[in-house]
C-alpha cells in the first residue's frame, strides 16, 4: 500500500474516532496547550516543593540539614475548546490538569508517598462558560474569586500561606461589566478547608475525627468589584502590559464543627501538654475573609515595549478559620476557648490577616527581576486559655516569605529563572528538642526553574 493511501486511512481513522465522541461535533474548535517545567532547587531544610507549609523549627535535626531537589511534576497541559453559539453567547469549555497529584501514589505499587517521579494527574481546572458582550456565566472548576494576581515567583506555590490566597474551587460564578472599567462577580462554591478539603470518612465518628469535623451544608459565598482603566500608561505584569487596577472582595462560609472528644494539646512553658480535651457540643461558626489589591504602573510604557518599565503589585486580607482559603491548615485554625479552668470548652476560629507586595522592573523585553515580600499573621488569640483539638495542633503566629529573582524570556517559548527564598515561621509555643528550644523554624532556598511552552 503506497503512503497517500496509508495517509488518508490514517486521516479516516481519525474522522471515525472523533465523530464516536460524544458531542464531538457540536465543537467548532480544540486547542492543545500547556508547558513543560523543570524545577531545582536546594533546601537548607526538608520543605515541600512548593513550599505550601510552615517551616519546622530550627531546633528539630531531622529537618535541619541541607537537601537537592529536581522535579518536573508542575508541568501541565490544557484543551481549550470554543463551542457554537447559543441565546446570543459565545460558549467556550477548558480542562487542565497537571502531575500534582503525589497524595494518590500506589504504595503497594512501590511507589513513595510525595514522590515526584511517581506523581499521577491531578485536575486543576475544568470549566465552560457562556459569554455576551457585557456578561459572562461561569460553571467548573477554577480559581476562586479571590485569587486573581499571583507573585511572579520561580517557586510553583506562589506564596500560599505566606500573604497569597491560591485556591482552585469548584463553581458557579456570574460576571458583569458596567461603565466601561468596572466589573462585578459573584460566585457560589463548595465549602472547602484546606488545600483540597477535609472531608471525613462516611463511617468516621465525631470523636475519631482528628481535625475540625467540618460538615457544611451550605454553600460559599464570594463576591467581588473590580476596577481597570488606563489612567496614565500601562505597567508590566505576567510578561503582558496591564493597566491600572484595584478591586475589593470578600468570601463567606457557615461551617458545622462536630462536638470533639478526644487527643489534644494546651500551651506550656517550654513544650505543649498531652490532654484529653472536648468539644462541648456542635457548632455553627462563620468563616470569613475581606480582601482588596491594587496594580499600580510606575513607570508605564503606552506601546507594547515592557523594557525600563516598573511596577507595584499589592494585595492584602483579613480573616478567620482561614484554612477555607489554604492559608492555613484545619488543625490549627480553630481552637477551644476553656471554660472555667476545664478542658472543655467551645470552638473559636482563629483570625489572621496577610498580603504581598510585589515590585518588578524591565531591563529590556528580555530580561526583567522582581521582588517578593508576603506575610501571614495571627492575631486575637488568648494562649492562656487555648486548647489544640488535634495532637498535631501547633499553630503559627507569623509567616514571612521573601523572594528576589531574576528572569529571562528569549522568546514566548523558552523562560528561565533564578531566585532565592528565605520563610520564616514564628510558632506560638516554644518546643524543646534535646537541650535547644525554639519557637521558630527557618529555611533558605535556591530555585533554578525552565519552561518550554507551547
Amino acid at each position: 500500500m503506497d503512503k497517500p493511501v496509508l495517509r488518508l486511512g490514517r486521516v479516516l481513522f481519525l474522522a471515525l474516532g472523533l465523530g464516536l465522541l460524544p458531542g464531538a461535533g457540536s465543537a467548532s474548535e480544540f486547542t492543545l496547550g500547556g508547558f513543560v517545567r523543570l524545577d531545582t532547587f536546594w533546601d537548607s531544610t526538608q520543605v515541600n516543593n512548593n513550599l505550601t507549609q510552615f517551616i519546622n523549627r530550627d531546633n528539630d535535626p531531622n529537618f535541619q540539614h541541607g537537601r537537592v531537589k529536581f522535579s518536573p511534576q508542575v508541568s501541565r497541559m490544557w484543551f481549550l475548546i470554543k463551542g457554537p453559539k447559543i441565546w446570543g453567547a459565545e460558549t467556550s469549555g477548558y480542562i487542565e490538569w497537571d502531575y500534582d497529584d503525589v497524595g494518590n501514589v500506589n504504595l503497594a505499587s512501590g511507589g513513595l508517598p510525595f514522590s515526584v517521579h511517581k506523581s499521577r494527574l491531578a485536575l486543576r481546572h475544568a470549566f465552560f462558560r457562556l459569554n455576551w458582550p457585557e456578561t459572562e456565566l461561569f460553571m467548573g472548576q477554577y480559581f476562586g474569586l479571590l485569587t486573581e494576581e499571583f507573585p511572579e515567583v520561580a517557586n510553583a506555590g506562589a506564596q500560599s500561606t505566606g500573604g497569597n490566597i491560591y485556591f482552585r474551587e469548584p463553581q458557579i460564578r456570574l460576571t458583569q461589566k458596567f461603565l466601561d472599567a468596572w466589573t462585578a462577580s459573584v460566585s457560589i462554591s463548595e465549602p472547602m478547608n484546606g488545600a483540597t478539603g477535609t472531608a471525613l470518612v462516611p463511617d468516621q465518628q465525631a470523636n475519631g475525627n482528628p481535625f475540625t469535623g467540618e460538615s457544611s451544608e451550605t454553600p460559599r459565598v464570594t463576591a467581588r468589584l473590580k476596577y481597570e482603566k488606563d489612567l496614565w500608561g500601562k505597567g508590566p505584569y505576567m510578561g503582558v502590559p496591564r493597566a491600572f487596577a484595584a478591586r475589593l472582595a470578600g468570601s463567606f462560609q457557615r461551617s458545622r464543627f462536630r462536638s470533639f472528644t478526644g487527643a489534644g494539646r494546651i500551651f506550656g512553658e517550654a513544650n505543649y501538654t498531652g490532654v484529653n480535651v472536648t468539644q462541648r457540643d456542635q457548632q455553627y461558626l462563620n468563616q470569613w475573609v475581606a480582601q482588596g489589591s491594587v496594580f499600580v504602573p510606575i513607570i508605564p510604557t503606552y506601546t507594547k515595549d515592557l523594557s525600563r518599565t516598573m511596577a507595584l503589585l499589592t494585595q492584602w486580607y483579613v480573616g478567620a478559620g482561614m484554612d477555607f482559603t489554604a492559608e492555613d491548615v484545619p488543625a490549627n485554625a480553630s481552637y477551644l476557648s476553656l471554660i472555667d479552668g476545664t478542658l472543655v470548652g467551645d470552638r473559636q476560629l482563629l483570625k489572621r490577616y496577610g498580603g504581598f507586595v510585589e515590585l518588578q522592573y524591565y531591563f529590556t523585553n528580555e530580561w526583567y527581576i522582581n521582588a517578593d515580600w508576603g506575610i501571614n499573621r495571627a492575631f486575637d488569640l488568648n494562649r492562656g486559655n487555648w486548647a489544640g483539638t488535634s495532637t498535631s495542633a501547633d499553630p503559627v503566629k507569623n509567616n514571612q516569605q521573601y523572594y528576589l529573582t531574576l528572569w529571562y524570556r528569549p522568546i514566548q517559548a523558552l523562560k528561565f529563572g533564578l531566585e532565592y527564598v528565605y520563610v520564616r515561621s514564628d510558632y506560638f509555643q516554644n518546643v524543646q528538642q534535646g537541650s535547644q528550644t525554639s519557637s521558630v523554624g527557618e529555611d533558605h532556598r535556591l530555585v533554578f526553574t525552565a519552561f518550554f511552552f507551547f
